[in-house]
């Protein structure tokens, strides 16, 4: 399936411009990692949309003002509001402190160094050593492309499966299934 700058655009619900940012990347990323059939771009553009709200950002936003937020937002990291309160409106030490600097990065926002050395090793690129490459285009949509196939959400997306994406890319949680699941039903109609 060759995929094209207006599929990438429809795919992800992307302005214009982003889709003209990213286009190229992540066609050839996709083309890379075998994410060439119908499901597997329906789904795979229909994660990166949620997970890099429309291709307007390829890192995680750590900014939090309140402590009572972000310690609930990160249970685990902080057991109180009073813990958490040195972190609010530090996004560096909270991504320190959380995630040792290997904070969500790339356009499916690639987090832990294991995985960001693992990604490096297959692309070709240092990640854990400069960490910002995740940032530029090329890289955050070859990370995502590597993650994706990886961890084998092809395989779910051959079988129709975007819960299972869904949780192998977000986790139990699973955060925003539904727009996941209705961008992935859009663009299945369309690329179809």
């Amino acid at each position: 399936m060759d995929v094209t700058l207006g599929m990438v655009q429809q795919g992800t619900a992307a302005t214009e411009a982003n889709a003209a940012k990213y286009a190229d990347s992540l066609i050839a990323a996709m083309t890379r990692f075998d994410i060439n059939a119908p499901n597997r771009v329906s789904a795979f553009l229909a994660t990166v949309a949620i997970e890099s709200d429309h291709l307007n950002a390829v890192e995680e936003n750590l900014y939090y003002s309140n402590a009572d937020h972000l310690a609930a937002t990160f249970p685990g990291t902080f057991h109180s509001a009073a813990e958490a309160e040195p972190y609010t409106k530090n996004p560096k030490a909270l991504s320190e402190k959380r995630y040792e600097g290997f904070h969500g990065r790339g356009l499916i926002q690639l987090t832990w160094k294991s995985n960001y050395q693992a990604a490096g090793d297959a692309i070709g690129a240092d990640y854990v050593g400069n960490p910002g490459l995740l940032c530029q285009p090329e890289h955050a949509a070859l990370s995502a492309a590597w993650f994706w196939s990886s961890k084998g959400c092809n395989a779910a997306a051959d079988d129709d499966d975007m819960d299972k994406v869904t949780e192998i890319v977000n986790g139990k949680a699973k955060l925003k299934l539904s727009e996941r699941v209705a961008q992935y039903d859009a663009n299945k109609t369309a690329f179809a």
